[in-house]
Parts: C-alpha cells; sequence; structure tokens
C-alpha cells in the first residue's frame, strides 16, 4: 500500500506543546511526587524537534508559555520552528488554545509534554489530535515515558504519511460527562481522558484531590493496576486498560463490599471502602448522583449541586494515540531510514579526505 503524504500544497507540520505548571503542582508538599524541572522539559523538547527535522519534516509549531521554554529549547536549531501565540494565561487555556490552533493549522502530529490533566486539555481544543504524550506531569497514566527524539521522528513520519494513521489506530477513551443543574438552569458537557470522580466537597480549591473519604464515585476508561491516583482505586480492582473497550464504575462509601489500599498520590497510600464494581460497555449511559464536586483526571473542576442530573459515558472519541514503537518499526520495514548508496554528505567527505 502507498502511503499518503501531506496533503497537496501543504508543508508536513508536527507540532510541540508543553505545559510549564506539570509536575510541579501542589502535591509534592503532601506525598513524594518527583518534580520535572525546566531544563528536563526544555531538553525534551529540543530533541523532539532535532528528531523532526532529521527525519525531514517541513516545519514545526511550537507553543509559547509563560516561561518561554519552547524559544529556549529551539535556540540555534536549523530548521523552521514557528510560534503560535496563545492567550498567556499561565493557565491550562494556554494548553487549550495551542491545540486548537495547531488543528487550524492542520499539524499532522503533535507532541505533547505534561500529565493526564495536561493531555486533557489538549484533547479539549483538538478532540481527535494525532498525539504523542510524553509523561511530565504528577499522574502519568495516559501519557508514557518516550525519548524526545524518538517522539520527534515516529511524529515527523505520521505527519509525512498520514494514510498511516488510519492503519488500526483508534480513538483513545473518553469519560463523556453530561451536567444539567435544574435549580442554575445550567447545562454543561465536560470530558476525562482516564477517569471522572464525585468528590464530597464544596470547594474547587488547589484541584488535588487528597482526602480519600470524600470520593462518592469513581468512572474509569483506563485503570491500570500500577497507576498512581484516583484511577488506581479501579485498576486494583477491576483493571482496565488503553486498548480494552469500556470501562469501570466504583461506588464508594460506608456499605462497603470490599476494602482496598492504593497509591492516591506518589508514596502515599489510602485504604478505601467500596461499596460495588459495575463494569460500563462503550457508550451506555449511566446517571449519578451529584452534590460536591467533579474531577477529571485527577484535578477537582466542576462543583455540582446536589439536585443536578448527571450522566456518563465512555466512548472512543479522543486523541489518536500515535504508537511511537510501531511507527518505527513499520518506517524501518519501508527502508525510511535508508539513504541513497552513492550519496555521501559534505561530513562523510571531509572526513574521507582528511580534512
Amino acid at each position: 500500500m502507498t502511503s499518503a503524504g501531506a496533503p497537496a500544497g501543504v508543508a508536513s507540520t508536527v507540532g510541540v506543546i508543553v505545559n510549564p505548571h506539570a509536575g510541579k503542582d501542589i502535591r509534592r508538599l503532601v506525598s513524594a511526587a518527583g518534580h520535572t524541572s525546566d531544563a528536563v522539559k526544555i531538553g525534551i523538547m529540543r530533541r523532539a524537534v532535532a528528531g523532526a527535522f532529521e527525519q525531514g519534516v517541513d516545519r514545526v509549531l511550537m507553543s509559547t508559555d509563560t516561561h518561554h521554554l519552547a524559544e529556549r529549547a529551539v535556540q540555534d536549531l536549523d530548521g523552521t520552528v514557528e510560534f503560535v501565540d496563545g492567550p498567556q494565561t499561565g493557565s491550562h487555556l494556554d494548553t487549550v488554545a495551542a491545540a486548537r490552533e495547531m488543528w487550524k493549522q492542520d499539524a499532522g502530529a503533535v507532541i505533547a509534554l505534561g500529565g493526564d490533566g495536561t493531555c486533557r486539555d489538549v484533547a479539549t481544543g483538538w478532540p481527535e489530535i494525532p498525539l504523542i504524550a510524553i509523561s511530565t506531569g504528577t499522574n502519568n497514566v495516559y501519557p508514557s515515558t518516550v525519548d524526545g527524539t524518538t517522539a520527534g521522528v515516529a511524529a515527523a513520519l505520521i505527519a509525512q504519511n498520514r494514510s498511516w494513521l488510519d492503519d488500526g489506530v483508534r480513538g483513545s477513551k473518553r469519560v463523556v460527562v453530561h451536567i444539567d443543574d435544574p435549580a442554575s438552569d445550567n447545562v454543561l458537557d465536560e470530558c476525562a481522558l482516564v477517569e471522572a470522580a464525585l468528590i464530597d466537597t464544596a470547594f474547587v480549591g488547589a484541584r488535588a484531590v487528597a482526602d480519600p473519604n470524600s470520593i462518592r464515585w469513581v468512572v474509569a476508561a483506563i485503570a491500570e493496576p500500577a497507576s498512581t491516583g484516583l484511577s488506581s482505586i479501579a485498576g486494583r480492582i477491576h483493571p482496565i486498560g488503553h486498548a480494552d473497550d469500556g470501562g469501570v464504575l466504583l461506588r464508594l462509601g460506608p456499605a462497603a463490599t470490599r476494602r482496598v489500599r492504593v497509591p492516591l498520590a506518589p508514596g502515599n497510600f489510602a485504604t478505601l471502602d467500596v461499596e460495588s464494581v459495575e463494569p460500563l460497555p462503550l457508550s451506555t449511559p449511566i446517571a449519578l448522583p451529584g452534590g460536591g464536586v467533579l474531577a477529571y483526571d485527577g484535578e477537582r473542576n466542576t462543583p455540582v449541586a446536589r439536585a443536578a442530573l448527571i450522566t456518563v459515558s465512555i466512548d472512543r472519541s479522543g486523541p489518536r494515540l500515535i504508537d511511537v514503537d510501531a511507527t518505527l518499526r513499520r518506517a524501518a520495514a519501508d527502508q525510511r531510514f535508508d539513504l541513497d548508496l552513492n550519496f555521501q554528505s559534505d561530513a562523510v567527505r571531509r572526513d574521507h579526505d582528511g580534512h
């Protein structure tokens, strides 16, 4: 099969988005969570951009941020780099805006640095984004550890061969939350990439979920036993992987049928009382109670009244996660890394001539 490249007249484009605040939040004060420094993020981005240009991508779009990480990452690199202007709020809105702008500019693949919350913000800006998610956050269930160089090469290959995305790459799962509050006439639609949960508290506060006794229910689309955070509750009772269809609903409270120890934060374990465990098939909505704050991907976000009508389901309309290993294997099989045997670079000639 011959793979199509970028659309005619459109430059092959890779986007890079960084959340400067990922891996630095308040959970470092109450847990053993690691710190992802600016220098680490700059290094990952620099390697990613170098890898993309090495593979021959035409241009790289970079998100701007209040810490100027992108500008520092590409200093003195050869290649066409364009910076995507954003609102510069220093909040998640910058990530949302960057993803939306890269969608408008027809990026063939995007590399995002952050945790689960960052990936959710990226998906809010571009729901079906072709994505390589590199973990640099606190909760890293959705993104994975990928070398920046390798990520850049894989992103360039996808940007140059867009039909590869159609060969077995499904949209990743989302937890879709519909909120109808009759008292205020507010109707909201929210989503999460890992889990949504109801926390019995009146305030969003610092966003992190710290009190295990305040968790009322959790709907998880991804629940791995090795995870940390809210999804680890389901992961240690009813594991669900990225590729598995459907998800799981846990109800928590005093009428426990199971009691489980889980790492709600890195290095911090808690005991939780689980009342029920219910598998959720894809596209099957379920009504759940309100009265508290809804948390998405580990971060408290939306206060909901007790009378609010909440419907939750799981679908596959999320980002198209790029399998980096599979992409590189396909490129190797297609000899995409080979050079013409008669080709010699200037550097090789200089070495051969002894200059």
